[in-house]
């Protein structure tokens, strides 16, 4: 593990999912893991449950080696999901 958590943001053509792509490795083996729920999310693995228990705002994720697909809630403000999906990823890893 890196001692530093870096953090890179990617548009998508869909304005409600966003890719943020980090130096941690976020899955075991290399599968990737889907959430198409908050519910689904609260019952996966650790780095979902963290995510979907301590940020407000996903309504889907996707887990993929060093990448998280975000999708949104309505209404929800970007800066300020990634800001506290951010700081909650920096909490799990150091």
């Amino acid at each position: 593990m890196s001692e530093y958590v870096t953090f890179e943001m990617e548009s998508t053509d869909n304005p409600d999912v966003m890719l943020l792509i980090t130096n941690q490795d976020l899955t075991q083996d290399e599968t990737s893991e889907h959430y198409p729920t908050p519910e689904d999310g609260e019952a996966g693995s650790p780095i979902a449950q963290t995510l979907f228990f301590g940020v407000s705002g996903i309504q889907a994720l996707t887990i993929d080696s060093n990448t998280l697909i975000i999708t949104r809630q309505d209404d929800v403000i970007w800066e300020l999901l990634l800001d506290d999906i951010r700081n909650t990823l920096r909490d799990f890893f150091l």
